[in-house]
Formats: C-alpha cells, structure tokens, sequence
C-alpha cells in the first residue's frame, strides 16, 4: 500500500495497519530501520540499493532552551551506535521502498523511496518514543519551547528531493546543494501537541491521511502528543520548482501538498486535517506554516522573492470553518534561513481545510521575438498602466534550482499600458527563461515568466 503523509502515519511507515501506526507513540529505532527482514509490507533500508549507507541521516540535532544549546548528534551519524537511554534522537524510514525481490510498480512500491520519514524522539528502556510530553529520565529536557536544531543529509538520494513537510512549530527553514547528492537541509523546529486519534473507533476516516486528503471527519479528539516529523517528498513527477518548499502543521494529524492551475496560473493546495474537537471537547485548532523558497518563487510563480510579500492570497477551500488572516513574510538568506517567502495561517479549525497559494493578479501576457542581435520582449496592454506609466523590468533566471535572477533590461508602458523592452540577445538568448515584472510607483503590478522562443 502507499502510506500517507501524516503526522502520525506516513512519518513513521513502522506496520502493515496505518491504524495501528497512529496509535503508537513508541516505534522501531534506527538499528531496526536499518536492518533486512523488519516489515512484511515494505521494503527496509537495507532493501535499497546501498543499503543504510546510502539513506538520508541527521547530520547533526541539537536540543536548544532559550540560551541553553546542547549538541546531541554529530558527525556525520548514519545510525544510532552511541545513543543512550534518555538521549534525544531521530528515526529516518523508508516510505513505499520494495522488499529485495519485489518488482517495483506505480502506486505499490517503488526501487528507492518516494518519501522519506524523519520522527524525532528518545530512546527509552524500551524503544524509540515520539512522545516528549510527560517523559521522565530524559538527558535533554522537551517541551513546546524547545527548538530542534537539525542537519539532514540526504546522501544518495539528494538528487530528487522536492516539497517536505513537517508535523511542529516551523522556525527557520535552509537548503544547500540541491539537486545533489550533497543536498541537505537544516531546519529548525518547535515539537507540537499534536492530537492522538484512536483510529480503530474512527475506522471510515482513513480519508483523513490519503494522498491527497479525502472524506475525513473525526469528531474529537482521544488524546494528545507532543512530537514532531517530518516528511520529504522524493515524488519526481512533479515540477523542479517545488525543490526545497516546505509547509509545516501544528495541531493536525495529517498534511498533504498538491499542486495546480496552469503555467500562467499555478497554484498550490496545502492540506491538512484534524478533530473537529481536541481530547477535552474544546474547538481543535491549529497553524499552518509554508515556506516557498526562491527557486520556487521564480520558477513556479515568475515573482521575485522581494515581490512575494505582496503577490499572493491564501483562500480557504474544501471544509468549512474559520483562520486568522493569512500572513505573507519575507525571509532572506541567512545563516539558518533560505531565501523565499512564509505563509503563516493561524487559528485554524476543522476537519480538512485546503489553502490554496495562488497569485492575486494575472499574468502579464508576454511576446518574445529574436531579430538578429536584439530580444524583444512585449508586454500586452495593462488597464493599471494607462493613466500612470508603469516600469517593466526583465530579468534572466538562471535555472530551475538556482534561485537567482539577473535584471537585464527595463522599460516603461505607453499610454495603450503595454511596453516593449529591446534586450540584447548576447544578454537574453532562444531558450533562455526570464522573469518580467511590472510595477507603478514601485509596487508590483504583476509579472510573468517565460522562456525566448
């Protein structure tokens, strides 16, 4: 079967029965992940070829409270020799990966992992444990304050990494090398009382974890945990621009992204669901968190990332019910931080919302024409641009993971509202992908993205 990408299913990938899967708050540890014959339904680490070597590992975890910073993984750790009782630690499992012997096939199995699950935990006396809340002998102390410093390297199969999402407080998001099999991510991340459904009393709602989300309706609650995962989307179906994105969920038990829309119009649908009430009756509520870094910007939306902050809407669809007002945040590169833009939705209620990113104006239509030594890109008329002349700015993109752009040439509208910007072709060649932004008194008008023909 495929398993879902949720919270307390897909992260994990630990039995046959994702109803049993979720009601488990202690799971298989890495020595287990890693060794031959441990699930009867899916394939181990040692069933892909490389074997454990060749997995995704935590690089490094460290356990920060307030000033207080504790390393508790590093060096490069590609399974769990070392770690003690009471230590926190991780678990990277294989999602949808064949048993040795088993053909591959779509929608069944695949020769390498489609997703990859990353459960961050403790080692008990008796097993890997998600569930930080309450739990006593710990070396490090967990609450929902605590951030998780994590490296991931994704070693071999860092080349088909795309979107990623996570079950806790997003903080800070990074990506470095991507498209390699050097690609790694450092995320920083808050662990979130998340709620534990009794799946076996909710036996109809398994829509609530399907890929994409589907027919969910749990009416409450029958306790909670306060953990968090991760999942990472290895699905090279989709599009090149989605590397590096992530959206991340607190207060669900499962999410899910899907995009859309057309080349002129993406969109992406970011799902997530939960009870309808938490374990003590009160209204489930929760926050989505996306981040949408520069190379998605670019090559997804056509919007430069200091354009985002106000090219976008985050429309509420599917089941009905409430959120605060959508919150579109900058973020530039820095130390722990990718460039691109976060979307924050907060006070969430439920049971399976869908927000939908989508741009708030149309692309500007684009001709693109190549006479001997000159580009010429025209724009068509803008309603917007004809009492007050607008600026139009071309800029080459340099590739789908780069996350760069070059301005190359700008111009402004006539008095029809539509332009007409000479590049030169040594500048912008056939073939090359561009980014054309429109702007009146320095506030982004539209924009749109194309390739010279």
């Amino acid at each position: 079967m495929i398993r879902p990408a949720s919270a307390l299913v897909s992260a994990i990938a630990l039995l046959a029965c994702p109803a049993l899967a979720a009601a488990q708050a202690q799971m298989p540890g890495q020595e287990e992940m890693d060794q031959p014959g441990h699930s009867m339904t899916q394939g181990n680490w040692s069933d892909m070829p490389g074997g454990a070597a060749a997995r995704p590992y935590i690089k490094s975890l460290t356990v920060v409270n307030g000033a207080s910073s504790q390393l508790v993984l590093s060096g490069g750790v590609t399974a769990a020799a070392g770690v003690q009782t009471g230590d926190v630690t991780a678990v990277v499992s294989p999602i949808n990966l064949c048993r040795a012997g088993q053909a591959p096939a779509q929608g069944h199995c695949y020769s390498t992992p489609n997703r990859v699950g990353i459960a961050f935990g403790y080692k008990s006396a008796t097993g890997f444990q998600r569930d930080f809340s309450g739990a006593t002998g710990l070396r490090q102390a967990v609450g929902e304050n605590t951030v998780l410093d994590v490296v991931i390297g994704l070693n071999t199969l860092g080349r088909t990494l795309r979107w990623a999402w996570a079950n806790g407080e997003l903080v800070d998001w990074k990506t470095t090398a991507l498209g390699t099999d050097a690609a790694e991510i450092r995320v920083r991340i808050k662990p979130s009382v998340t709620p534990d459904i009794d799946w076996g009393r909710h036996s109809t709602a398994f829509g609530c974890t399907a890929t994409p989300i589907r027919d969910c309706d749990l009416d409450r609650a029958d306790g909670s945990l306060l953990s968090s995962e991760m999942v990472l989307s290895l699905d090279e179906t989709l599009s090149p621009a989605l590397t590096g994105a992530v959206f991340a969920t607190e207060g669900a038990v499962a999410g899910f992204l899907e995009p859309g829309g057309s080349p002129a119009a993406p969109t992406l649908d970011l799902q997530m669901a939960s009870a309808h009430l938490a374990a003590d009756g009160s209204p489930q509520r929760g926050t989505l968190r996306a981040f949408l870094p520069a190379q998605g910007l670019l090559g997804l939306y056509g919007v430069l990332p200091a354009d985002a902050a106000s090219f976008f809407t985050a429309t509420r669809r599917g089941s009905a019910g409430t959120q605060d007002t959508p919150r579109f945040e900058a973020r530039t590169t820095g130390e722990t931080s990718s460039e691109g833009l976060l979307v924050t939705v907060e006070n969430v209620t439920f049971s399976a919302p869908t927000y939908r990113v989508a741009r708030k104006a149309a692309a500007v239509r684009v001709r693109s024409a190549v006479r001997g030594r000159t580009t010429t890109l025209s724009t068509a008329a803008l309603a917007a641009c004809r009492r007050r002349a607008c600026t139009v700015t071309v800029y080459r993109t340099a590739g789908e993971l780069a996350g760069r752009a070059t301005k190359v040439a700008s111009g402004r509208t006539d008095a029809r509202g539509a332009a007409a910007v000479q590049v030169g072709a040594g500048r912008l060649a056939r073939r090359s992908t561009y980014i054309v932004a429109v702007r009146r008194a320095g506030k982004l008008v539209t924009s749109a993205r194309g390739v010279v023909g």
